[in-house]
């Protein structure tokens, strides 16, 4: 993305928006703290000529929304969260072009400092500031009726929904931008075995982005039995509860040995679900000089056998951030199905409800909230 889009603006002459004059109320979730949430009136939002505001249709929650209403961390009492939503345009910044009040959009915004080494360099995701501006952590996000997106700029930051997508389907475009640049980060062309851990919605997509548009040879490992039903095309699925992970995948794609023991020989393990055993499992499951790739997120810290990363050498990659664009195109090209994996929608003032059916994986593949 262009810098251009990402500096913090300066500019002072905001406007307020849907104000009392015009009747509305608007309401959302606030986060008080851990395992804390109340839905109440806030204040009318705030908009400049480079801004969009949406009223909100959907949004999904989030792994990371779950890690941060369980443990308190990217965000404060006070905090909107909700970063994966779709949303009907209902004003338009008089600098932002090819957009109109009544279209259907998905995106994001953050206002990265510019001045730090990441903004210079251009990897903007990774500047101090960033949590500090993104929607749904420093600035209010979509679970309420109305959010903002700062300085929006069509195909970058905010993006047409695909007419035949249901606004709970297009809630999807988020988490699916998240899996497609996991993908993108973790692909190697020689590589084509590779396991998915976990099958929450963006281990699922990842799994399908993998086979369809990889033509991977994938496994996943889950526990929960709708979880594991609802992943598309994979062709060994496996309970780790009831059977050796370790040994099934040698099964599968034969003995891992290394200098001082025996694994997998999978060329890519993807964590997904972000548990102290899924990353001991992955170290185990990969091949010696394969690919790990981390976007999960745990709760606790995780302990690390050094002796399987230095003998196994395995190249360990972080993946942080969406690309939404990739979502489009992997959905007008049919490398994903989605229309199933909606398991649940809540209204906004049954949000309590709707996290902790989201954090009942034997129940629930993702759980939309619909202001």
């Amino acid at each position: 993305m262009g810098s251009n889009v990402w500096i913090r603006n300066k500019e002072n002459n905001k406007r307020k928006l849907l104000n009392g004059k015009r009747g509305v109320i608007l309401k959302a979730a606030i986060f008080n703290g851990p395992q804390s949430m109340e839905v109440r009136d806030v204040p009318p939002l705030e908009s400049n000529p480079n801004d969009l505001v949406l009223r909100v249709l959907s949004c999904g929650i989030c792994g990371s929304d779950l890690h941060s209403m369980r443990t308190g961390d990217f965000v404060t009492p006070g905090q909107i969260m909700g970063h994966e939503f779709v949303g009907e345009v209902v004003e338009v910044g008089s600098n932002v072009e090819g957009i109109k009040n009544g279209d259907r959009v998905v995106g994001t915004s953050a206002a990265f400092c510019g001045e730090c080494r990441w903004c210079k360099s251009g990897d903007f995701i990774y500047c101090p500031d960033l949590f500090n501006t993104a929607i749904g952590y420093g600035r209010p996000g979509g679970f309420s009726d109305f959010v903002r997106i700062e300085n929006a700029v069509l195909n970058q930051t905010v993006f047409h929904v695909p007419e035949h997508l249901s606004n709970e389907e297009a809630s999807l475009m988020e988490p699916l931008g998240v899996a497609a640049l996991t993908v993108s980060q973790v692909h190697r062309q020689s590589n084509k075995r590779a396991l998915v851990i976990g099958g929450g919605i963006i281990g699922n997509l990842v799994a399908q982005i993998l086979k369809n548009e990889h033509d991977y040879d994938v496994a996943i490992s889950e526990p929960s039995e709708i979880r594991r039903n609802k992943v598309y095309g994979v062709t060994h699925k496996i309970n780790p509860f009831e059977e050796d992970l370790i040994k099934r995948l040698q099964n599968i794609w034969g003995e891992g040995k290394y200098h001082f023991g025996s694994g997998g020989m999978a060329d890519l393990v993807i964590d997904c679900a972000g548990s102290k055993q899924t990353f001991i499992q992955a170290l185990e499951a990969v091949r010696s000089k394969g690919v790990i790739g981390v976007v999960a997120l745990p709760d606790q810290p995780v302990p690390v056998n050094l002796m399987r990363v230095v003998h196994k050498a395995p190249e360990i990659v972080g993946v942080l951030g969406s690309d939404m664009g990739e979502a489009i195109r992997l959905v007008k090209e049919d490398k994903v199905t989605l229309n199933t994996l909606v398991t649940h929608t809540y209204p906004l003032k049954n949000i309590t409800e709707a996290f902790k059916v989201q954090q009942n994986t034997d129940a629930s593949v993702k759980v939309v909230v619909n202001p």
